[in-house]
């Protein structure tokens, strides 16, 4: 069986920030299945398995093409039913409560500190088009996006949240990793890919789960190149 994931790229195409093909990356990596990566740019949607769609994360399945990070994860738990990605109704709330607080929290607070890295880390081919869609989609040109006072602040508040229950657990999910810990680390494999730098403060709970959560499949996380 062959799987494919179409995973966006930068200039060194061995950099894969997409945290929404991180997400994917990590559900097909819990389940135990195994996967090739196919990169892409930003700007050249015919290398796309769907250009019309133009987006990734795709995944090709045993020849089926399954788009967009929500829909691949369902599939992935309706069809593959070892290891669920989330076992109890339970479960799925907590996971729907981390995404709906990683879109008001961390994705806000993140975007002004890598998106300008990003930008200046991606192909040249695809800098018009990464400058223009992100600017067009906060309404400020990437060098005044990047300097919102209060991003770092808002990081570190964000991340606060996460200190208490990792004091008490290894995971979010508990004493394994689940679909809590793969949501919350994608974008924090976002902010991994775009640059080495230390862009805020981390709770002390929150930097050993980190660590714990870059181990997991074999250091497959700890082992990916960044910009």
């Amino acid at each position: 069986m062959t799987r494919i994931l179409y995973d966006l790229a930068l200039a060194d195409e061995a950099v894969r920030p997409s945290p929404f093909c991180w997400l994917v990356k990590f559900a097909l990596l819990h389940k135990g299945l195994k996967f090739d990566t196919k990169p892409v740019g930003f700007a050249d949607k015919s290398t796309y398995p769907d250009p019309e769609y133009g987006k990734v994360p795709v995944l090709i399945d045993d020849g089926m093409m399954v788009k967009d990070s929500p829909l691949i994860l369902d599939h992935l738990d309706r069809k593959y039913r070892d290891r669920p990605l989330v076992a109890t109704a339970g479960e799925r709330a907590s996971a729907a409560f981390y995404g709906a607080w990683l879109g008001a929290n961390v994705y806000p607070a993140l975007a002004p500190l890598l998106l300008a890295r990003l930008c200046a880390a991606a192909a040249p081919a695809d800098q018009s088009y990464f400058r223009a869609t992100r600017e067009a989609r906060f309404g400020r040109t990437l060098e005044a996006l990047a300097e919102t006072a209060d991003a770092r602040p808002r990081m570190e508040a964000a991340l606060a949240v996460l200190a208490a229950p990792l004091a008490a657990h290894d995971f979010l999910g508990g004493r394994e990793a689940n679909l809590c810990d793969y949501l919350v680390m994608s974008p924090l494999m976002w902010r991994r890919s775009a640059t080495s730098a230390e862009l805020y403060e981390t709770p002390k709970p929150v930097a050993a789960w980190h660590e714990r959560m870059l181990d997991l499949f074999g250091g497959y996380a700890r082992a990916a190149k960044r910009a």
